[in-house]
């Protein structure tokens, strides 16, 4: 039931309708680890020119990776995306590494985290920083909190 309000007609004329993206955090790269796995989403891909295979280097104290394009030939190489996968990420099966990060970092091994990237440059190759010192903690599908 409608209460009397005094609201006035207006045209949407000359509005156009913004689209969601710009609101999303899905232009932004992003890394999430899982106590099993680790998995990057398409815009992470992107930012390191959809190469086919990476290396991930850890600085346990400052709670940070490094992710760096590298040949797949490279005795390090992770491959990350398969030429023609349309996923929007691609989980990594990695068990003992996540255990290592989950128990070195403190983290509870029922929730995943997730962490922003942003392009680095180091050795005059571009590179993605993800810092974990403040991640989203998510149980399933529902963010726990926003920092640790």
């Amino acid at each position: 039931m409608q209460e009397n309000f005094n609201i006035n007609e207006i045209s949407l004329e000359g509005y156009q309708v913004v689209r969601g993206l710009y609101f999303s955090r899905i232009i932004e790269p992003s890394c999430s680890l899982w106590y099993s796995s680790i998995a990057f989403n398409t815009a992470a891909f992107q930012a390191l020119n959809n190469c086919e295979a990476i290396s991930i280097l850890v600085n346990s104290e400052a709670r940070s990776l490094i992710v760096k394009p590298v040949p797949t030939k490279d005795r390090d190489a992770i491959k990350w995306l398969r030429p023609n996968d349309n996923q929007k990420y691609k989980k990594i099966e990695c068990s003992k590494f996540a255990h290592q990060l989950f128990d070195m970092w403190g983290w509870d091994k029922e929730l995943h985290c997730r962490a922003n990237g942003r392009l680095v440059k180091a050795d005059k190759k571009i590179m993605l920083l993800f810092d974990f010192t403040k991640p989203e903690l998510w149980h399933g599908l529902k963010m726990v909190s926003e920092f640790e």
